[in-house]
């Protein structure tokens, strides 16, 4: 748009000069013409009055070579007297181009003056005007305006390009800024600009990114310490029904088997107590699966790879017509740290919405470390996918436990992404970098 406007400058800035140059010349041509008319007709009367002949008067002329812009021819019935060119144009290097030439130059201008003597033929003087000295003068003035109007238009060009250029730039790195907070990146910081404008849209993004990411490391951190509080208050609640539920089911069973003794032949009452050993074995098994959601104790003293391995075989057993493909690389453990028990609940809730919700036939789980350049483990790679029916990510359904998994990873500094679409199964992908204790 600055070229067209600067363009346009100069197509207008042309035509006025063309149009300038062209009422110059011919100006200029019919003054000339009108001066040569007058300075003939002064010299004819000059003549009469001196007692001479006009004859002799005009052919005074032909001792001239030539005439600037003019032509001049003299003719005495058929007879020549004078016929006097008018100069030969301008020096090399100086002629107008043709275009100048074309657009200025006059409309054709001719004057004739007649001459009667008694006994003698008519004197026909004929001035013919020939703008080319003029049009080559033209040219050499507005040549140098229109040098000097270009000149002017490209250093405004380059001026006003180079100054919307440089801002321009800034919006794009401002822009890319917003974008990464869109991405939730708050760590990128945009640069002091040298427009005040633009510096202080600047110190203000940067000042909005930080109250961000401080923000978001404050909710991190309240994060993780509610998911503490929780895993902690699951431990109590196993430890108390391991001791006290679990102890008090052991002392009920205890003293149901003491009543029963073989010397009695009471059936009634061998058959009670032996519906209250019945009960307590079935309340002993529930209790073992309490407390293994609660706070899977093989957890604590094998580590995360054994406790996830017993959880799927237990997974087998009760959904046998779900094909589970698991594998976890060794040494997670030692990577993950006390991370280890979000990771065995997001297994677990994935699980959960497995059988919940997605009707799926095939499931994978895979925990795989990423490594580091060949030294030690960067990072948990978990990925979860089945062949179920999916959902559009753009309407997540309530109650399938996304939310609570994506706190998981966002309190770990993780990544969390998820692929489905409907019919399409879902694919979850979950990226926890490791501890700093890793080998």
């Amino acid at each position: 748009m600055i070229g067209l406007v600067m363009l346009a400058i100069i197509g207008m800035g042309t035509l006025f000069v063309v149009h300038n140059a062209r009422r110059s010349v011919a100006e200029e041509v019919r003054s000339s013409v009108n001066l040569a008319l007058q300075l003939i007709d002064a010299g004819l009367e000059q003549a009469v009055a001196a007692g001479r002949s006009p004859v002799e008067w005009i052919a005074q002329l032909a001792r001239l070579d030539h005439a600037r812009h003019l032509s001049l021819s003299i003719h005495q019935g058929e007879r020549t007297i004078i016929d006097l060119p008018s100069s030969a144009g301008p020096a090399e290097g100086e002629e107008a181009p043709a275009w100048f030439a074309w657009a200025v130059a006059p409309d054709p201008l001719v004057a004739e003056k007649h001459l009667h003597q008694i006994g003698n033929p008519m004197i026909q003087i004929t001035v013919d005007a020939n703008p080319a000295d003029e049009i080559a003068e033209a040219w050499i003035e507005a040549r140098g305006f229109l040098l000097l109007m270009v000149a002017l238009a490209v250093t405004v060009y380059l001026v006003v390009h180079t100054t919307l250029g440089r801002a321009f730039k800034s919006v794009g790195i401002i822009l890319e800024g917003l974008e990464d907070l869109e991405n939730g990146d708050y760590s990128r910081r945009l640069p002091e600009f040298y427009l005040p404008e633009f510096a202080r849209i600047s110190r203000a993004f940067n000042h909005t990114v930080g109250t961000l990411e401080k923000t978001r490391e404050e909710n991190r951190a309240l994060a993780q310490r509610s998911l503490a509080i929780q895993e902690e208050e699951r431990r109590y609640l196993a430890q108390e029904l391991h001791d006290e539920l679990g102890q008090s089911l052991s002392a009920i069973k205890a003293i149901a088997a003491s009543l029963r003794k073989p010397e009695r032949d009471d059936r009634p009452n061998a058959d009670a107590i032996g519906a209250i050993q019945s009960i307590c074995d079935h309340l002993f098994a529930v209790l073992r699966t309490l407390m293994q959601r609660l706070r899977p104790l093989m957890l604590d003293e094998l580590g995360l790879k054994a406790s996830l391995e017993d959880m799927i075989e237990n997974w087998r057993g009760r959904y046998p017509s779900i094909a589970l493909d698991f594998s976890c690389d060794d040494g997670i453990d030692e990577c993950i740290g006390d991370a280890r028990i979000h990771v065995f609940r997001i297994v677990q809730e994935s699980l959960t919405n497995v059988v919940r919700h997605s009707g799926a036939a095939k499931l994978g789980i895979h925990l795989d470390l990423i490594e580091a350049t060949g030294e030690r483990p960067e990072a948990l790679l978990l990925e979860v996918s089945d062949d179920g029916a999916g959902f559009d990510p753009a309407r997540v359904p309530a109650g399938l436990g996304l939310l609570g998994i994506r706190e998981r990873v966002e309190s770990l500094r993780g990544q969390f992404s998820l692929s489905t679409r409907p019919g399409a199964g879902v694919t979850l992908r979950i990226e926890i970098p490791c501890e700093g204790t890793c080998p």
